[in-house]
């Protein structure tokens, strides 16, 4: 493997800070680049380190998939899912969609658990008030209840597994 300031490739990809200074000399580090992914500051980068060491990503997949939105970390939709999906317990994950009433369903399986099922419907976005809101719900309404049917269910099966995180996208609709 070729080396990298003296660390082989597979090291870098299972880099982890050892401790609180390690992780702040990164957070520093990557607020001063262009790959700080929409982080304010070197305190915001830290706290998606920490959060997402907590959630098992490396410091790297943590500062593309958490942010930091009112002072809370939050996961982006992906990065929800993938968490999960590395959990030992995932065992799958079952979406639909109904395209007459326009209510999409899913179902998360973990090992030893009962299946979990959401749904999320125009009626739910309308009571949330997110329904026609500008942005996502407006230019990808049919994804963005996908995804809310997937957070719900993604959150009740793997809470342990997410620790608490919501989705960014929850947290930037909370903020308007």
């Amino acid at each position: 493997e070729k080396a990298v300031i003296g660390k082989t490739w597979t090291e870098l990809e299972e880099f982890k800070p050892n401790n609180l200074g390690q992780a702040w000399k990164l957070a520093d580090i990557i607020s001063k680049t262009s790959f700080k992914a929409g982080h304010k500051s070197a305190e915001d980068i830290f706290i998606a380190i920490s959060m997402g060491q907590q959630i098992g990503l490396n410091p790297f997949q943590s500062v593309q998939n958490i942010s930091v939105i009112n002072g809370r970390p939050s996961l982006w939709g992906d990065g929800l899912v993938a968490v999960c999906q590395s959990h030992p317990d995932y065992e799958g994950i079952e979406e639909s969609f109904d395209k007459d009433s326009w209510k999409a369903t899913c179902t998360v399986k973990r090992k030893g658990k009962p299946d979990v099922t959401e749904h999320f419907s125009i009626e739910d976005a309308r009571i949330a008030g997110l329904w026609g809101k500008s942005g996502p719900w407006k230019q990808y309404p049919r994804k963005m209840l996908r995804n809310r049917a997937r957070t719900w269910a993604l959150r009740t099966q793997f809470a342990d597994a997410l620790m608490g995180l919501i989705t960014t996208e929850e947290a930037q609709e909370s903020e308007n």
